[in-house]
Formats: structure tokens, sequence, C-alpha cells
């Protein structure tokens, strides 16, 4: 007999279940079988019957294909385990067709599509295909009958003919009709079919499979329990779009017998609609467990008026009261991150105003889960432990949820890419990976270090690059930087070439091991090109890979759970294989696709786990709970557009009961509103967060805010629905947050509050006052005096507060140099120097150079060579011109200077002054390191007043004899002291411009303080910009003048 429950409220239809189950089964081990729509509702109805009986026990949740081959397997004899025509499956069936040249040149169509197609374009089209052919099976069995008859006059129809001609045709329409066969005609078969079927708020069932089920229940007991929002027949409603395309099309007025009951329930219900009529058809015994929702709230009236068909609450007014009580909540945003960090305030409010409340009670749905996974992490998973909230999401694939598999999938883009420096270095990210090549975090960033310190850009080797036809040599290549880092042990000395290779000096054996556990994992990367290259079966393949799963990653209790996901994903791909009869081979772009696509799929985990629960807005999702959460309700982002290939017959001649993703889409919303019991929330990106621009919401949220419109009233002409509605502010620190003067805006951050709410334009100041003197030092070196004066800002902020801005070290370069930096050119100059000084010549210097990875390829590498090195010829010759003493050690100051002791260490003395170079032209802080270093010189009472030179490729600066260095040092000692309590505003470029300007010194000041177009202005360092974020005048003033003029005069004055 078969059973139909019609209920509006999944409680009601679980406690007509639980009733149902009281009726004991004949063989107390015969399981209890029950069909639902997902992982959730199996999860929600577990737990309920475990709370109305106590325990759940022998009872097996199953989608409505599993309960299908269930009862095929428990019937038929040689029906095997898994469906050869589910559409994994039938993808395989396809591709072995595909790949018969005969039969895809009998059809134009396909021969068109697959001209000159890859082997991955082939599995995609099977792959559509498989999915067609099984939507074909399930809503177009009339098709498939006369595809199978031989009336054919598609070339899909003939492609399925071949199908089942060459492999086993016993899909799930023959299994059906061969068991209604085996019923009617052998009565002892009968007893082989379970004593009750449930089927537990199954959305839409397809009209061939409802037929099935009809005629098994002649057999067995089927019960459908089935949620239908409206006690009132609505199986002939129209919405006002089909109303006006009827209208449309006929000459007579149809108004009069065109009824719309409710214009959500028409507009949003239209699946539920042709579900519901479908189930009014058949031959069952009815019953009802409607239970109509209270009309107290306005999310009751709007559930109230749907249940009664009716529009508008039957002509009551709404109070103002009920407009706003919550129940029905919108929130515009400006974004993913601020809707979640709206959400996590909304809801802490929440808990506060009831302590019945629970993390349990909140469902929060997203259409694109996976889009909104990260923010949820950020907020939820970041609160401190005052805010947090409990959480948990659902749905998510293994891509997003396992670090690890996307290092499993990165290196199998190894081989079909150049091997780049940050594809080769990612994995090592991987905590499991480094366990396996015994690397720590630490070695990791050393190897990042050398990775741009040796040149590595990209390629295996020179035969790498060359297999590209590329000129260009191993200068950049992984083997080369490999190579200079393991002759760096052996050759200390980096300026001798080995076989064509600078050797890179490492500095001691700890570094000698890393670069060995290096070259142990960069030699199985390389491997990968050979392992993974050609065509294998996918049996092959699933060897292949989990062998590297075995050679990169350490097997722990961390890793367990993402290799455990990617070692089924790999079973289960070569079983399916099989099961399609597939025997041919593929590449690794085929495989990798099919397993991605399968390490995607949602899992069934951390659904109603005593949490918040964030899944996705889908069919199955929407169950009953205190507060029901939708996020991203945007325009064109719900309901999703309903894409389909050009080549889908069903698009083509559509019919009732098809599946449809925006009718889809519109049931779930319409569940959503339905599954609330106390507050339906919703936000959406509702502002553009570049210009604040407005952005419409989804068509659904507007639907139901026209509707609230229409039939509710509010005093003043107002729109009712604004009394639902609350705009954010764009970010979440904003002052309308905690100052009281908006209605619905409230934050618990505590930490973004300002403290001072009358300078909130206006940034703080560092610090409040001057810091203390610290306590004396035993001695002030003469580095530490050069680093202060380089940046004094940086130097009270590090020493001081303890406070780094260092930059992140950026991604690692892929394309060889073509324009050197400044560290680059440093460098290149460097060798250039020393190459002189040692009288090499230009071509050694060249190949030196080239091996070193310090110059672009090429003629243009050439080029930049010969012009620095003519650049350097004068000041080499400048150098080798001084004349040259027996070596002598660094001559070691310590000075009294104003009762502090300065410790100096300068380089050895030639004919009584120093004599140093830079290879970059002299800048600011040249001068003030030399003359600092010149200055102490000076006051050391053993060595006569000296004379000092400075050489730079543009120009010699000559330091004359100081008379009184000790009273110069002591005003800089006492700068020094006194920016170290306070921001001091000397800013070295600019006060060397100010102070040696001989026109106007402000205007060059502010030439190299501000910057151009295309130099970087000095005021965009970020220690100063710290330092002096409270400053609301130009920097350069009084003061700076002032310390340029304390500074450099002197500097001046001896040059």
């Amino acid at each position: 007999m078969l059973h139909v429950c019609y209920g509006n409220r999944l409680e009601a239809l679980a406690e007509r279940l639980v009733r149902d189950r009281e009726s004991p089964f004949g063989s107390a081990l015969e399981p209890e079988l029950i069909a639902v729509q997902g992982h959730a509702v199996a999860r929600w109805l577990s737990l309920r019957l475990a709370t109305a009986q106590g325990i759940v026990a022998n009872t097996e949740m199953l989608f409505p294909a599993e309960l299908l081959w269930r009862l095929f397997r428990q019937v038929l004899p040689n029906v095997p385990q898994v469906n050869s025509f589910s559409a994994e499956a039938l993808t395989w069936r396809v591709l072995a067709l595909l790949e018969k040249d005969s039969l895809v040149s009998q059809h134009g169509a396909l021969a068109d599509y697959l001209q000159n197609a890859s082997p991955l374009q082939y599995w995609q089209l099977a792959e559509r295909l498989g999915r067609l052919f099984e939507q074909y099976l399930i809503f177009r069995p009339d098709w498939i009958r006369r595809f199978e008859g031989g009336d054919a006059d598609h070339w899909q129809g003939m492609l399925w003919q071949q199908m089942v001609a060459c492999g086993d045709d016993r899909h799930w329409l023959k299994l059906g009709e061969e068991l209604l066969a085996v019923l009617r005609g052998n009565p002892a078969c009968r007893a082989r079919l379970p004593q009750r079927i449930s089927l537990f708020a199954l959305p839409r069932l397809s009209r061939v499979y409802l037929e099935l089920l009809v005629s098994v229940a002649a057999y067995c007991d089927i019960h459908l329990y089935t949620l239908n929002f409206s006690q009132a027949f609505w199986a002939d409603i129209v919405s006002d779009k089909e109303r006006a395309r009827l209208e449309l099309g006929s000459d007579q007025a149809l108004g009069g017998y065109l009824d719309t009951g409710n214009s959500l329930l028409a507009s949003m219900g239209r699946q539920g609609r042709e579900h519901f009529a479908q189930l009014v058809e058949l031959d069952a015994l009815e019953e009802d467990v409607f239970s109509a929702p209270s009309a107290q709230s306005l999310l009751g009236q709007l559930q109230a008026d749907i249940f009664y068909l009716r529009e508008g609450g039957a002509g009551q007014p709404t109070s103002k009261a009920q407009l706003g009580d919550g129940s029905v909540q919108l929130h515009v945003c400006h974004g993913p991150m601020r809707e979640v960090e709206v959400l996590h305030d909304q809801l802490l409010e929440h808990f506060q105003q009831d302590a019945s409340l629970t993390p349990a009670d909140i469902l929060v749905l997203v259409p694109e889960i996976e889009n909104y996974a990260p923010y949820i992490d950020a907020v939820f998973g970041a609160a401190d432990e005052g805010r947090r909230i409990p959480f948990r999401v659902a749905d998510r694939g293994a891509l997003g949820q396992w670090p690890l598999v996307e290092t499993f999938l990165a290196l199998l883009d190894l081989p079909t890419g150049r091997f780049d420096a940050d594809a080769v270095s990612a994995p090592l990210d991987e905590p499991a990976l480094r366990r396996r090549f015994d690397l720590s975090e630490s070695d990791v960033d050393r190897i990042h270090q050398w990775i741009r310190d040796t040149g590595i850009r990209w390629g295996i080797d020179a035969d790498d690059v060359t297999a590209l036809d590329l000129p260009l040599g191993a200068d950049h290549t992984w083997r080369n930087g490999r190579d200079r880092l393991v002759l760096g042990q052996a050759l200390p000395d980096s300026d001798v070439l080995f076989g064509g290779i600078s050797p890179w000096a490492l500095s001691d054996t700890a570094e000698a091991q890393t670069v060995g556990r290096l070259c142990s994992y960069l030699e199985r990367v390389f491997a990968l090109r050979r392992q993974l290259s050609g065509v294998h079966t996918v049996a092959d393949w699933t060897e292949r890979l989990n062998g590297l799963l075995d050679r990169f990653f350490v097997t722990s209790a961390d890793s367990e759970p993402g290799l455990r996901v990617v070692r089924d994903a790999l079973a289960a791909s070569a079983r399916i294989a099989s099961h399609g009869g597939y025997s041919g081979v593929v590449d690794l772009a085929v495989f990798r696709q099919d397993l991605i696509q399968r390490l995607a799929v949602p899992g069934r985990g951390h659904f109603l786990s005593g949490a918040v629960t964030f899944a996705a807005l889908a069919p199955g999702r929407c169950l009953p709970a205190r507060f029901v959460c939708l996020l991203g309700m945007n325009d064109e982002a719900f309901p999703r557009r309903d894409i389909r290939c050009g080549f889908d017959l069903i698009r083509l001649q559509p019919r009732a009961g098809d599946r449809r993703q925006r009718d889809e889409d519109r049931q779930v919303f319409l569940e959503a509103l339905m599954s609330a019991r106390e507050c339906l929330y919703i936000s959406c990106t509702g502002r553009d967060v570049r210009d604040d621009s407005v952005k419409p919401p989804s068509v659904l949220v507007s639907e139901l805010r026209d509707y609230i419109d229409r039939n509710c009233t509010r005093p003043a002409g107002d729109r009712p629905s604004d009394g639902m509605t609350v705009e954010h502010p764009m970010q979440a620190f904003s002052p309308r947050y905690f100052d009281g003067s908006s209605v619905g805006l409230f934050s618990y951050a505590r930490e973004l509050i300002r403290p001072d709410t009358t300078s909130i334009d206006r940034p703080r100041a560092l610090l409040a006052s001057a810091l203390p003197v610290a306590e004396p030092a035993e001695a002030v070196t003469l580095e530490n005096l050069v680093l202060f004066f380089s940046n004094p800002a940086r130097a009270l902020l590090r020493e001081r507060l303890d406070v780094r801005l260092e930059t992140v070290a950026g991604r690692l370069q892929t394309r060889e140099p073509t324009v050197l930096g400044f560290y680059d050119v440093l460098a290149l100059r460097k060798m250039i120097l020393a190459a002189q000084q040692r009288g090499d010549s230009l071509d050694t210097v060249k190949t030196r150079l080239r091996a070193a990875g310090h110059l672009p390829g090429g003629t243009p590498g050439d080029r930049v060579a010969e012009v620095e090195w003519q650049r350097l010829g004068p000041l080499t010759e400048r150098l080798l011109a001084v004349p040259s003493k027996e070596p002598q050690q660094p001559l070691e100051l310590s000075l009294d200077i104003a009762g502090t002791r300065l410790l100096a260490r300068l380089q050895p003395l030639s004919d009584g002054g120093m004599v140093d170079y830079s290879v970059m032209n002299l800048a600011a802080r040249d001068r003030l390191r030399f003359w600092l270093s010149h200055l102490c010189l000076n006051a050391c009472d053993e060595v006569p007043a000296a004379r000092s030179t400075l050489m730079g490729p543009d120009r010699v600066l000559e330091f004359t004899a100081v008379g009184r260095p000790a009273d110069l040092l002591a005003g800089l000692l006492a700068l020094y002291r006194e920016g170290l309590t306070r921001p001091l505003p000397f800013f070295p470029r600019s006060a060397w411009e100010y102070a040696s300007a001989g026109g106007d010194p402000m205007k060059a000041a502010l030439r190299v303080w501000q910057g151009s177009s295309f130099t970087r202005g000095e005021s965009e360092d970020a220690y100063f910009q710290l330092a002096f974020r409270d400053a609301d005048s130009d920097l350069l003033d009084d003061e700076f003048e002032q310390l340029a003029h304390e500074v450099f005069a002197p500097l001046i004055e001896h040059t």
C-alpha cells in the first residue's frame, strides 16, 4: 500500500514516521530503509528519531537512487553492486565510444565538435553526455526506450544504441521492468522486498520513479512523507508572470479563471507545485499532519499567509511592532567579509538577549559556501574568547578543506609546467611533505632566500630550456642553482668558477645539511616529468599516484585525513572506470580532471554538531531551526542561472517536472522561509565596496520585500519593508556602531572603539608623550650612530618600542631578469670592481657574472656588463693609485665624548687618513657614514689630525681635518639620545638636499621628500609614516631645517 503523508513542518512529518516505526517488522534483523534528500536531512532525522525512541538502530538512510538499486539487488539476480549507468560511469562508457574514429565520423555534429580536440576535451564532452544520459533516464524514459527500439534520429540516440550494444544494458529502467515482472509472476520473490519503505521530505521525484514506487507498493508498504506548505489545494495556482504569459497568448481575458492564491507560494513554489500535482494523482492513502503557524510575528504572518493560501493576512493590518520585531531581517553590507562580520555581531546580540538560544539553533546557508568559507574562518575562527561562537562549515569539498590535497594537485601540475621557482617551492609549505624530507619552516625560508640569491627562475636544466626552443642557457635553472649551493660547501671562494659554475658560499654545516635535503626533494620533483608522462590505464594512474603520495608525504595524525581522502578518490576513479567498462588509456590531464571533480564533491560531515552550522543553500539543507540565516543573497548569485549545453535535448523540449536550476533555487528559498521558527535573517552585498553605489539584492529578496510592502501598513508613509532593513557602514570600525546614533547598528568588537571620539578623523600620535631617557648603555658604538642617522624613526621604533616593519619578501621571480634592481646592480658592481682590481678581462667578468646569475640573458646582458665596466673604470684607477701598505689591523677606538664612551672600529689608515669607496653613486647615507667615521678618527688623540677620502663612481670627496671633533660628536650623541625618546624630524635624503642646495633649499628638499611619478619619495618610508602619522602639517618645518643644518653643515664645511 502506498501512503502519502502531507505536512507543512518537518517536525510533524518526523513524528508521523516515529509512529509508523512502532509497527515491528517480522524479523528483528531486517533494516528500516529511509530515502532522504541528502546527508543533512539524514543527520537531522537520525537525531529526531533518537530523541523520540532513545536509539536509532538498524536503520539505513539512502538516497533515492540508492534505494532503488537496493531493491533491485534484493529481488533480482545478478545485479551488480554498483550502477554502471550513473553519470560517472556513463562518462567512461561514452569516452570509449568517442575514441572510435569510425563512430565520430558518422555524425557531423560530433566530428565538428571534436575536430582537433585534445584528450581532455574528449573527456569533457563525455562527462557532459554522461550527465545528460543520466537525466534522460530519469526524466525522459520514453526517449531511452525509443533509442533502444531503433528509433533514433539524433546522434545522441545513435550513441546510446551503440553504448548499450557493446556493454551492460541493464540500466535502472530495464531493471525496474524486470522487478515488476518478477513480482507479478513469482509471488515467492515478493518476500524479498522490505516490509516497509519510507521516503522522507523528498522535494522532487521523476514521474517514472513515482510510477515504479506505485507498482511496488502493491506488494509492500511505501510511505511518502512530503512537505506541503499549504493546507489548501494549490496545484492549479499561477504566478503573476505565468498569468501574464497565458493572457498574452490568449484572445480572452483569463483573469477570472486564474488563481494566484499566495503570490510568494505561486512565484517561488513552482517545483513544489509540480511535485504536489504528481502526488495528488496517485492512488494512495493520504493523511495530513498540518500545524497552523502563529501569526503573532512578521515571519509568522508570512508563513500563515502561505499556509492558508491567502494574500496579506486576509486584510488584517500589520502592526508597527510586527514590522520591527526582528523576525524577518535584511542586512545590506559592502561585501562577503562585512556580511560575516555583521552576522557574528547579530548572533552575539541574540545570545545576549535570549539565554535559551544556543549555537545549535542557528543554521546559516550560503549559495557558494566555498567562496564564503575563508571569511567565515577569518571572523568566527579568529574571535577572542569572550566573543567566540562555536561553528562548523559543512558542504566543503576536500579541495577547500585539506591543504594537503591542494599540495598533491600542485605536484601533479608540475610536469606540464615550466618548473617555475614558486611552483616547485610551494609544496614545501605542506607540513606532511616537509616531514618527509626532514625540513623545518625556517629551512623553507632559507631555501626561498637561496632561490633568490642563486637566480633560480624556472626550468630543470639547460636541456629543459632548449626543449622549448628558447635561446637561453642553464643560468637560471634549478640544477644550476642547486649545483651552486652544493659547490658552495666544497669551494667557499665564490670567485672561483668550477666547470662554469659559480659556487654560493654556505655559512655553516647546518646549511649544508639543508642543501642535501633540498636536493633530495628536487630530484623527486624532477622525476615526476618522467613518472607522470605518457598515457596509461586508469588503474595504472591510480597505482602511480598512490606511489607519489608515499614518496612525498608522511602519514601522521594531522595528515592522515587528507591522505585518506586522496586515496579514496583514487580508488573510486579506478572502480568507476572499471564499472563503466573503460579499458583504454588516458593522459594525466584527463585523469587529473576526473580526480578534481571527485575531490570537489561536498563531504558528509559537520551537519548539526552542536555548533552554528554553515552549509550550502541547496536542496535538503533547509532544516527547521530557530534562526535561519541566508548570506550572499545578491542579484545574479541567487537564484542561479540554468546553464545547459547546446545539445541538451531536455532544454530544447521541456516538460513539467523537469529539473530547472532557477525553479530549484526558488523552492529552496521558500523552504528556508518556512523552516525558520523565530527569525529569518537575510544579508546581501547591497553596496559596492569601491564607490558605495547601490547593488540590487536577489530577485527573491525583492519579491519578499514587495510582498511585505503590498500587504503591510506602516505609519508616516514609509515602506513597510524598511522596518526590517538595516544598512551597514563599509567598515567594521565605523563610529556609527558605537555612538548609538543609528538604530540597529552595534558591535561587540570592543577593540574597534576609538578611545578619543573627538579625533576620529585624525590618527593618534605614536607617543602620547616623550619616552623617558633610556638607561645609559655602557657604550655607544659607531654602528649605532650610523644606523640612527640613516633613519631616526626606524631606530626609535626598533630599539625602544620593538616594532619592526620589515618588508616581507615578495613571491619568487619566475622570469629571467631583464631590468636589474638596486641590489642586483650593487652585487654586479662589486664583482666588476674586484675583477678590475685583480686585472681580469671583461670577457672573464662576463662569464663570472652570468654564472652568478647577475646578468640578463643574451646581448642585453653583455651590454649591461660593458656599461658597468666603463662606469667603474675611473673608480678602480683611483683605488689602485692609493699607495699600498702592508696589511694592517683595523683601528679600534674608545672615545670619551661628554661622558659617553663611543666605540669605533675603523678600517686601516692610508697616509694618516682613511680611504673608502662605494660602488654606487655617493648618497646622503654614504656621506653621513663616512663623516661619522672621520669625526671619530679626528677625535683620537693618538692619531694626528687626519684627512680622509671617500670615492664613488660619480665623484671623490676629500674630508679635511676637523678642529674640535669631540664637540661635534657630542652634539650628534645628544640628538641620538633625544631621538630615542621621541620621533625626530630628521630625514637624511631630504635634509641633505636642503643643506646642500644652492638655490631654493626647501624646494630641493620637497622634491626628494615627495618624490615623483618615477622616483619614490622619502615620505613613503614606512617608519617615517608610522612615527609621524598624526602630523597635520608639512613635516619639513623649522625643526627639520635646524636639524638638517646641525648635522650636515659641518660636513659640507669640511669637504
